[in-house]
């Protein structure tokens, strides 16, 4: 891409100016512009995409390449994760809400996968395995293993239902019900939204989640879940389904809580350890979303 300019015949700001220049981008693309040090108003360049372009200035859009490099970040900057069991055979962590499971095609340097790899370089078996994942905004317990052994045997125990996921959800409201299970199909689009599939249409893949209330405040209600299958976003779908949305949930329910997070958490795992062992796990909620559901149900 060869390097865009305009000169300015009336003051304005740098991101009117950048409109003019790319009229189909989004603004926050633009800004992005500004941000990557690809923006200059003649020759200097620009760090704020509010700065004023003055009459008879040029503004010009340099290639990505002549922009700043991106800063890599320190891997041993990581956070260390919250180990809630360790053994020969695996790895279970509490994830913090807002933390990817696994890096997307963007490659995010700080994600939960990228956390226990580091910390199991310190580790006598250096090696961690991804075998499931949670929703970025979903804390909660999250398994990997130590060999690909590992691995095949607990993903094939994910696959045949056999795990069993138990979650926890602040909801505003309370459904009709003391209990049920929805069982509505969700499908995935092109661009990567989710959405339940009305009645009667074909298409998505089956998700099943059973409820139960098990506490009760004034707004809101506190909802014990436990999940066949594991769809993205379906408890936040289903919840939404019932009329009773999960706290927090800004793409499918009432947006941002005070906390501001989702209010949903993977409180526990019964699986079948390698060694024949049935085996649970639980992760203890965060300080600040136990305080949260006790405010609100308390």
């Amino acid at each position: 891409m060869s390097e865009l300019s305009i000169e300015v015949d009336e003051e304005a700001s740098v991101l009117a100016v950048l409109s003019l220049l790319h009229p189909e981008a989004k603004k926050n693309s633009l800004r992005r512009m500004v941000d990557a040090g690809r923006v200059r108003i003649d020759g200097e360049k620009v760090g704020r995409a509010n700065a004023v372009v003055a009459v008879g200035q040029t503004l010009s859009v340099v290639p990505r390449v002549d922009g700043d490099q991106p800063k890599k970040k320190d891997k041993s900057a990581l956070a260390e994760p919250e180990i809630i069991h360790c053994d020969e055979a695996m790895i279970v962590v509490n994830k913090p809400a807002g933390l990817l499971s696994v890096a997307t095609d963007r490659g995010e340097l700080d994600t939960m996968f990228d956390r226990v790899k580091q910390w199991t370089k310190d580790q006598p078996q250096k090696r961690a395995f991804l075998v499931h994942r949670l929703d970025r905004e979903t804390s909660g317990c999250m398994i990997f293993a130590r060999n690909a052994e590992v691995r095949e045997l607990l993903q094939a125990q994910f696959k045949q239902r056999s795990i069993e996921r138990i979650y926890h959800a602040l909801v505003y409201g309370r459904p009709e019900d003391e209990s049920g299970t929805v069982t509505g199909r969700i499908k995935e689009t092109k661009d990567k939204r989710v959405r339940l599939v009305d009645k009667g249409r074909r298409g998505g893949k089956e998700a099943i989640t059973h409820w139960e209330v098990e506490g009760q405040g004034l707004d809101h209600s506190l909802i014990r879940l436990k999940i066949d299958t594991g769809r993205r976003a379906q408890i936040r779908l289903h919840m939404a389904y019932l009329g009773c949305p999960v706290v927090g949930d800004s793409r499918h329910g009432l947006g941002r809580a005070s906390i501001n997070r989702l209010c949903l958490h993977a409180s526990s795992l019964t699986f079948e350890h390698p060694n024949g062992e049935r085996m649970t796990i639980e992760g203890p909620m965060s300080k600040q979303l136990a305080a949260e559901v006790g405010r609100r149900i308390g």
